[in-house]
């Protein structure tokens, strides 16, 4: 059974790591940006732990809905968007986004500035189509149950 509440918390957590970044003044260019250290692991790091809550959202539907074990966290997403959870336009970003808290987190390879910065100046509202998708999910899940 999904646990809407749990959820909703981890969605709420996501927003937040998101709105701490907006709330701050970022440097004025990619030079100054990856110059600034205290900054650029600030991003990195609420990048990092908004990514972290999307894998437990999508682990907990895997559970939840007895959908198939996924063999990756980017694999996760395939299956939430299999199960019409997420969109299918959505799976390749949101596996993208996976690799790159990997690349955070055990240190495969230096994290590349760019990235992050391409990140902070264009791609955040990614993590806002992910929080909309799953709250209509649920939405409409429960819809359905009232039905």
């Amino acid at each position: 059974m999904i646990d809407h509440l749990l959820i909703e918390n981890k969605l709420r957590k996501i927003e937040m790591f998101i709105r701490e970044i907006e709330n701050e003044e970022p440097p004025q260019d990619f030079e100054s940006f990856s110059e600034n250290i205290v900054f650029k692991r600030f991003v990195e790091r609420n990048i990092e732990l908004s990514i972290e809550q999307m894998i437990n959202v999508c682990k907990h539907f895997v559970s939840a809905l007895d959908l198939q074990e996924p063999k990756s966290y980017a694999n996760c997403f395939e299956i939430i968007a299999n199960a019409n959870i997420i969109s299918l336009d959505s799976v390749q970003t949101f596996k993208l986004m996976s690799g790159y808290r990997n690349l955070i987190i055990h240190g495969y390879d230096t994290v590349d500035d760019s990235v992050t910065y391409g990140i902070l100046k264009k791609r955040l509202n990614d993590f806002q189509l992910f929080t909309h998708a799953i709250r209509k999910f649920l939405t409409t899940q429960t819809n359905d149950q009232k039905s």
